[in-house]
């Protein structure tokens, strides 16, 4: 299978206007969307869109609803207008572990039929109950695939709606590295990133990660509250404010559901 399953960190480095960073470590998984039926049958331990000790449920992912996701994400590779139809799709998240996860971003990669990435939508949830959508465009840069996107969704509570994102993914071998740039007026405000050693996802590599860092899914969102209580209380940062959600590829809005 194409399907692996990493172990690695998430970094968050803030440059301006004090600098602070932490990471943690996490589990992730990048589940090639054609397989999502055999992992079901075949890795025990991982249901799709039914309850286990490790799940993957279709309907938490872009817009609300039961349809599959390959159906769900198809209008948002349109909107790429890519030269080529992505051979295959794969999906880099966290998935449930007894139930619970928190997955602030995640990155679906498309790819050519020469495994090259040409394509990545990013959905990215924040901690208010939103959630939006990026289509980027990749390119390959100096050895390095990146792609740009104009910020249009509040994150961060200390992060105004300005700036552009710099998009940057690396593989080698085993390793996998997601980065995110935040760029404002052309100075680099904020860094972060995920990246793992990966292996096939099979029973025996999803139980070796489980029963290594049992408690790793539920410690993600408490870690980022202490971030942001120290952020506000030791480094005095100002606070912005949550703007609606009204750009339309914001999918979910805590205040006004949609459809």
């Amino acid at each position: 299978m194409h399907s692996r399953i990493y172990s690695g960190k998430v970094v968050h480095a803030r440059l301006h206007p004090v600098r602070h960073d932490f990471s943690t470590g996490v589990g992730f998984v990048e589940l090639d969307l054609s397989e999502l039926t055999r992992i079901d049958q075949h890795v025990s331990g991982f249901g799709i869109n039914r309850f286990s000790p490790v799940s993957f449920h279709e309907s938490q992912y872009l817009a609300p609803g039961d349809a599959p996701l390959l159906q769900k994400l198809a209008p948002w590779i349109e909107k790429l207008e890519l030269s080529e139809a992505p051979a295959r799709i794969s999906l880099v998240t966290s998935p449930d572990w007894w139930g619970k996860s928190f997955n602030p971003v995640s990155f679906y990669l498309l790819r050519n039929a020469r495994e090259g990435l040409i394509g990545m939508i990013a959905e990215v949830n924040n901690t208010f109950g939103d959630r939006h959508i990026y289509p980027v465009q990749l390119e390959q840069k100096e050895g390095i695939v990146q792609g740009e996107h104009q910020k249009e969704f509040h994150v961060s509570p200390f992060n105004d709606m300005e700036g552009s994102y710099q998009f940057t993914v690396r593989e080698d071998g085993d390793s996998l590295y997601i980065g995110v740039n935040l760029y404002k007026q052309g100075e680099r405000f904020l860094d972060a990133w995920i990246e793992g050693t990966g292996e096939e996802l099979t029973t025996k590599s999803l139980y070796r990660h489980y029963l290594r860092h049992p408690l790793r899914p539920w410690l993600t969102l408490p870690k980022i509250v202490w971030q942001a209580l120290f952020l506000k209380f030791q480094h005095k940062l100002n606070v912005f404010k949550r703007p609606d959600p009204k750009h339309p590829h914001s999918l979910l809005d805590r205040h006004h559901p949609r459809a």
